[in-house]
C-alpha cells in the first residue's frame, strides 16, 4: 500500500528532472546598476568562462527594472568579444585580440495601452533575445553593455543579465 502513495511522487520527480536539463544553459548571471542611476560611461561586462563543447549559444539580455524607470524603451548597445581557445583574461592586463561584434538592442517594455508588457510589484523582469553565436570549444566570451539613451542617467534599472544557452 505504501508503495502506491510514493509512485506519483517519483513520476513528478523524474519528470522534473527530465524538464529542466532540457534548457543547456551555458552562463546565465546579473550586475547591479547604481542605485542614483545607470550612467551612460558605466558599461556592464560579463565574462563568459570557456565553453564546453563547440555549439551556437542563443544569447538574451535580460533587464529588471522599477516603476521609477521614466521611458517606454531602451536602447542598449551590446559588444562581444570571443577569444579563441586558450586566450584567456588575466587580471591587470589588457584583454587579448579576438572577434569583436557590437550589436544595438532596442528593447520596448511598455505596451500601447501605456502599461508595462510584463507583471511585477515593484519590479519588472524583461527578456530579450539578442543574437545566436557560434563558439568552438574552449573559446570563451566578454560581453559588455552600456546604454546608449539621450540622457546620462537612467534611474529605475535595477539589474542588467546575460543568458546563453546552447541549442
Amino acid at each position: 500500500m505504501r508503495r502506491n502513495r510514493l509512485w506519483p511522487y517519483l513520476v513528478l520527480a523524474v519528470t522534473m528532472a527530465l524538464c529542466c536539463c532540457n534548457r543547456k544553459t551555458i552562463y546565465h548571471h546579473y550586475e547591479h546598476t547604481p542605485l542614483a542611476g545607470w550612467e551612460k560611461s558605466d558599461t556592464i561586462v560579463f565574462c563568459v568562462p570557456p565553453v564546453p563543447q563547440s555549439t551556437v549559444l542563443h544569447e538574451e539580455v535580460e533587464l529588471r527594472i522599477s516603476n521609477r524607470y521614466p521611458f517606454m524603451g531602451l536602447s542598449l548597445v551590446v559588444d562581444h568579444t570571443t577569444l579563441p581557445t586558450g586566450i584567456t583574461r588575466k587580471a591587470g592586463k589588457a584583454l587579448p585580440a579576438g572577434l569583436v561584434r557590437t550589436d544595438t538592442l532596442n528593447c520596448s517594455l511598455v505596451g500601447e495601452d501605456g502599461n508595462f508588457k510584463v507583471k511585477g510589484v515593484g519590479y519588472y523582469q524583461y527578456h530579450f533575445h539578442l543574437t545566436d553565436i557560434s563558439v568552438n570549444k574552449g573559446d570563451s566570451l566578454v560581453i559588455a553593455i552600456r546604454h546608449a539613451m539621450r540622457r546620462e542617467t537612467l534611474p529605475g534599472i535595477a539589474d542588467v543579465g546575460i543568458k546563453l544557452r546552447a541549442y
